[in-house]
């Protein structure tokens, strides 16, 4: 039996490095800048890119005004948006493992 802790944990290192790797490195390799690693991060990071077309300095941030905060945003802001997410996952698997758990003899 695991427990909470250890197991939203787990899952939040998980998402983290699925999207370090998926995401945040391409985007620190390339400068902010190019087509692959945009498509990335619209692909992976898009409640990010949907919440900053909102506001006239998020899409100044999508849009090159400097690439410094763009990385900023996208590699490690989206690494935090990932390993909250996993977090959120672990414990929903660990609350739905101890309804399971209950209810067999």
């Amino acid at each position: 039996m695991r427990s909470l802790w250890s197991m939203v944990i787990v899952t939040a290192g998980v998402f983290a490095i699925v999207h370090i790797i998926v995401v945040a490195i391409p985007v620190c390799l390339s400068g902010g800048s190019g087509e692959s690693q945009a498509f990335a991060v619209a692909i992976f990071d898009l409640p990010i890119v949907w919440l900053l077309g909102f506001f006239p300095r998020g899409r100044a941030v999508l849009y090159g005004s400097s690439p410094s905060i763009y990385i900023l945003v996208f590699a490690v802001g989206g690494t935090f948006m990932y390993a909250a997410i996993g977090a959120l996952a672990g414990w929903g698997v660990h609350m739905i493992g101890r309804v399971f758990r209950r209810r067999t003899p």
